[in-house]
């Protein structure tokens, strides 16, 4: 016998205080977990309140739904939508002026918000196949609720993400949302701003809706009987991810960031990195045409390699290359490419902008790690941790530190080293351009301020 047996036609408040006891709560667990008082719910199961607000019914059918997850009881949503079934029975006292249906927006369509997806994406095979088989319903033991991309400035995470969004919305039918998380020119979003941000997307939100804390209850009893996909792009801090994460049920959020975020519990990673050299030479025969690349296969390798192999420095070239038909690829390699000193200016085409890239993950940096790095980039291509130790004058549990935040952050990569545990660590190319420009732009300060001073 499920919970619901025998429900139909059963009051609202004996049906809630069944729903309770089935999930093991207590009228103080279910306060705590919907945000709604003691008093609210002892009144509800009494009788005393006839027609429930539909906002505390969705806050109650969240919470019960994640306390019988908890309890090892049936995850699925059918116990809290048969409560909303039975308060809707016993008619929902008349909500607010201008109130909508949960899950809906303004003009009851199904909100698919994802930017196009990129006409010429290339390569990703084994990290696509990865997030299908995270977000496909049938993923044992349950669909992952949340994946985050992660990779170094440039690697394409955002593209990668919208492109597996577009492969898999047929797995979420009730709507695809989607935030920029640090949109450009604007201030980073809040984990409250973005919370109500879903909520308006979904046509939930409603004056008046209280508190971050009962704003995201509400956002989980919404998600919590929808599969809705929410695509996060661009995070900064976890507090930005863990708001918008479902407690229970089928929707799903993936996110990228742009350092590693390790207080996400049961987050699935999945990491986009620099391309190979096929993939380098594939994506720009994609952009400019195979028989332009095939004439000039070398200097394409070459150009790849001058870019790190990054696909937004890729990218780049590729445009650079279309403006200009007359250009052969040596000419780019020569002309454009060939000094170290500009090629960091030179990997630009309009909006698009490599150094923005790279600035951004610097600025999550402290001083201290920003100085270690331009110290690093400047000696050989790889190091250990004796080696950088010894450069940066410090003991090894600082240094071990110090790296651990430039990993986190993707600006330094780990190589095999001669043993295990002791690995060989490398500046990405693209990544030592910027710190040579940043060691450069802070040793003419330094010089500035010892002529002002000795004058």
């Amino acid at each position: 016998m499920t919970l619901l047996d025998g429900a139909e036609g059963c009051a609202f408040g004996p049906l809630l205080r069944r729903c309770r006891l089935s999930a093991g709560m207590t009228q103080e667990d279910l306060a705590r977990a919907s945000t709604l008082s003691v008093r609210a719910i002892s009144d509800l199961e009494r009788g005393r309140t006839s027609r429930p607000q539909r906002k505390s019914v969705e806050l109650l059918a969240g919470a019960l739904t994640l306390g019988r997850e908890r309890a090892g009881g049936d995850t699925e949503a059918g116990a809290a939508g048969g409560l909303v079934e039975a308060a809707v029975a016993a008619r929902l006292a008349p909500e607010r002026a201008g109130a909508r249906p949960v899950g809906r927006p303004a003009d009851g369509g199904i909100p698919c918000e994802l930017p196009p997806d990129t006409a010429d994406f290339t390569a990703r095979t084994a990290e696509l196949r990865r997030l299908e088989e995270l977000l496909s319903p049938t993923a044992a033991p349950r669909p992952a609720r949340l994946t985050l991309i992660a990779g170094h400035p440039g690697a394409g995470k955002t593209a990668l993400a919208v492109h597996a969004a577009h492969r898999c919305r047929d797995g979420f039918p009730d709507g695809q949302i989607f935030v920029e998380l640090a949109p450009a020119g604007g201030p980073v979003l809040r984990p409250a701003d973005v919370v109500r941000r879903i909520l308006h997307s979904l046509g939930a939100l409603t004056p008046g809706i209280g508190s971050p804390e009962e704003a995201s209850a509400r956002l989980r009893a919404v998600l919590a009987r929808r599969r809705v996909l929410i695509v996060l792009d661009d995070a900064v801090a976890e507090g930005q991810v863990r708001c918008a994460c479902p407690a229970v049920g089928g929707s799903a959020v993936i996110a990228t960031c742009r350092r590693r975020l390790t207080a996400l519990p049961g987050a699935q990673y999945v990491v986009a990195g620099a391309f190979s050299r096929e993939e380098s030479l594939d994506f720009l025969a994609r952009m400019i045409g195979e028989e332009r690349v095939r004439a000039a296969r070398a200097d394409a390798a070459l150009v790849a390699e001058l870019c790190g192999r990054v696909p937004l420095a890729l990218r780049v070239v590729g445009c650079r290359l279309l403006a200009r038909p007359h250009w052969t690829i040596r000419t780019l390699v020569e002309e454009v490419l060939g000094d170290p000193r500009t090629r960091l200016r030179e990997l630009s085409s309009g909006d698009l902008t490599v150094r923005a890239a790279m600035a951004a993950a610097f600025g999550l940096l402290d001083d201290r790690a920003q100085g270690a790095l331009r110290r690093l980039a400047a000696r050989t291509p790889d190091f250990d941790l004796r080696d950088a130790a010894v450069l940066l004058g410090c003991g090894t549990a600082r240094v071990h530190r110090i790296l651990g935040d430039l990993m986190d952050g993707h600006l330094l990569e780990v190589v095999d080293g001669p043993e295990f545990g002791e690995p060989r660590y490398v500046v990405p190319p693209v990544v030592r351009l910027f710190a040579a420009e940043g060691a450069e732009a802070a040793g003419a300060g330094r010089s500035a301020r010892a002529v002002a001073v000795g004058s």
